[in-house]
């Protein structure tokens, strides 16, 4: 697989796609991204949904604990905060100390949680404090995570993060399994590897990098990620509070086994229709997502609440839309060239929101009214009305365009072409600049104008670029840039 560099990809053409398929390796699926971003997940998925931290978990949705709460209203604060001030944020992350204060952090509130779990005395505040700490660090990954995916092309995300959710949840049924000392030990190491590889192997943030600053329409874009975004995930996890029934299943010994398997099961629903032979089309993914959990939801009134079969269908409409998250924003992401801090910043809140609201208000109602038919007809009719509404919110091609403000993407250009071109063959930006000026017919004169360079640096990214495109004069540069390969 090319190694990519620069603000990010555009999706490729079909012919691309199926090339990329063709050359995906071992290596590719087991690399140092996927291994960093699958141990943030075993973490949070240990912690959250496991008693093997503390007892309280995010499958006890019998009433608003401290962990979940906590937690996520750290994670939005630090999302949004990096979204809305993403200069501020940029540049406090360029300094190393700040770097390594996030798995510290992380590693010390999953003690303080551990010890809270067992200790009759050292309760509150440290429980809220703690969880709140874990929220605010995990918050900072997935803005890491952000910046590192936007470098990728849509066959690279979708084989990393399939990957590293596969990974995550064996790591998670393992862990699960151990003693409990051993559970919290392995769990508290889980950030430092994280910070190791993000920090010091992929050298996140180690320089404060402008990305993306396209004419976007920041204000829309965010009503449109919370009403695509945040009421899918709303959905998802108002009806996995009925699915569960108040009953925390981590007690089942079948659970983490479950999981796994649940995690197999979006994969093959997320990542189904990205894996096609015709196109890697990202909306069929999304389509077939929703409709997915369409069918997941009208299962509802069918099932007995607390049941293997609700818990199994509770948990697979966690798995699709966590994983639907990740592909949905890096694509988004990558390529419109956005902000990996605004777009995972706001993305991410307003997930995190809706799975939050969703949690407490089907906790809510199941603790005040009371279970039957006709109320699970209810909630599946709402649910499936929120899917399809979250779903006309879409972030297709001609909505970003009027987010960018029509121009750079209202169509598919030559611009666009020359983009992925520079992610397949690895050009730098000053190239594909070059690229793009050679495309449009300029000549050497008119190209050292335009940018500033002199006649002999022209020449040199010309020569960089027969080279690396393997083409022997302009026109035949021409012709790639044109052809749909």
């Amino acid at each position: 697989m090319t190694q990519s560099g620069g603000a990010g990809p555009a999706l490729p053409s079909d012919a691309d796609a199926r090339l990329s398929w063709g050359s995906v390796t071992l290596g590719d699926v087991l690399d140092r991204r996927v291994w960093g971003l699958a141990l943030m997940l075993a973490w949070q998925f240990i912690t959250f949904f496991s008693p093997a931290i503390h007892y309280s978990t995010r499958n006890d949705v019998s009433h608003f604990n401290s962990v979940v709460g906590y937690s996520s209203l750290g994670l939005v604060a630090v999302l949004l905060v990096a979204a809305g001030q993403a200069g501020v944020f940029s540049r406090a992350m360029g300094r190393p100390v700040l770097r390594w204060a996030t798995p510290v952090a992380l590693v010390l509130s999953t003690i303080v949680l551990a010890i809270v779990d067992v200790s009759e005395v050292f309760r509150q505040p440290w429980c809220s404090i703690a969880a709140a700490i874990s929220g605010v660090g995990l918050g900072v990954l997935y803005l890491a995570w952000g910046d590192v995916l936007r470098r990728l092309n849509i066959v690279e995300v979708t084989v990393k993060t399939a990957s590293a959710f596969l990974l995550a949840a064996v790591l998670f049924a393992l862990t699960v399994m151990l003693p409990k000392l051993a559970a919290v030990v392995i769990t508290s190491a889980l950030p430092i590897g994280v910070g190791a590889i993000l920090f010091q192997g992929l050298g996140v943030w180690r320089t404060t990098e402008e990305v993306g600053k396209p004419a976007l329409h920041q204000g829309a874009f965010s009503v449109r990620a919370v009403f695509s975004l945040g009421v899918l995930s709303l959905a998802g996890s108002f009806a996995r509070s009925f699915f569960l029934a108040g009953t925390p299943i981590v007690s089942d010994g079948s659970y983490p086994w479950l999981f796994l398997m649940a995690t197999i099961g979006a994969i093959v629903i997320v990542c189904g229709p990205l894996l096609s032979a015709t196109s890697p089309d990202f909306a069929a993914a999304y389509k077939t997502s929703v409709f997915a959990l369409g069918f997941v939801m009208l299962l509802l009134p069918l099932l007995e609440p607390g049941s293997f079969a609700a818990d199994a269908a509770g948990v697979v409409t966690y798995c699709v839309v966590m994983l639907l998250m990740w592909v949905v924003l890096a694509r988004l992401t990558g390529l419109y060239g956005l902000s990996p801090l605004f777009a995972f910043g706001i993305g991410w809140a307003s997930c995190t929101a809706g799975l939050l609201a969703g949690t407490f208000g089907g906790a809510l109602v199941l603790s005040t009214v009371a279970v039957t038919p006709r109320l699970l007809s209810l909630v599946t009719l709402l649910c499936v009305c929120l899917l399809f509404f979250a779903y006309l919110f879409l972030f297709t091609e001609s909505t970003m365009a009027r987010l960018l403000g029509g121009g750079r993407f209202g169509r598919r250009p030559f611009r666009e072409r020359c983009h992925q071109l520079r992610v397949d063959f690895n050009l730098t930006e000053r190239e594909e600049e070059v690229l793009v000026l050679v495309a449009k017919g300029r000549s050497t004169p008119r190209i050292r104008e335009e940018l500033g360079l002199t006649a002999g640096t022209v020449n040199a990214h010309l020569s960089h670029l027969y080279r690396k495109l393997d083409v022997h004069d302009r026109q035949e540069l021409i012709d790639l840039v044109e052809s749909e390969r």
